[in-house]
């Protein structure tokens, strides 16, 4: 487990979720964009939360690992989504190139193209 400090609190999550939340935290700066996100943590008394935190390029995290009798929360679809939204952000899209060419018939007299409204 891993208690990761954000904006003056703290709350104690899986390895796996801390490490897709910062990666993730890393990956939001290039878009300049930021996330609404829920993680499973655990409470002081080891039951089961729900974690709501906007993330964005100025986030700052610290995550510690911390030993802890209590039992994971399932943080499975949580750490999915992360690497996915990691995953969108940091790889680039191909540049698709699309060529329009005007037929007879559809160049008015003035020059525009009638088919593309140029």
């Amino acid at each position: 487990m891993k208690r990761v400090s954000y904006c003056g609190k703290s709350f104690l999550t899986t390895d796996g979720a801390a490490d897709a939340l910062l990666q993730l935290a890393v990956a939001l700066p290039a878009c300049n964009s930021s996330e609404l996100l829920e993680l499973p943590a655990l409470t002081d008394d080891g039951r089961t939360m729900l974690v709501q935190l906007v993330v964005g390029p100025t986030s700052a995290f610290l995550s510690v690992p911390e030993k802890t009798r209590a039992k994971d929360p399932d943080t499975a679809d949580a750490i999915a989504y992360l690497r996915e939204r990691t995953r969108v952000l940091t790889t680039r899209a191909e540049p698709a190139y699309a060529y329009a060419f005007a037929d007879a018939g559809t160049v008015s007299d003035n020059g525009w193209d009638d088919l593309y409204g140029l």
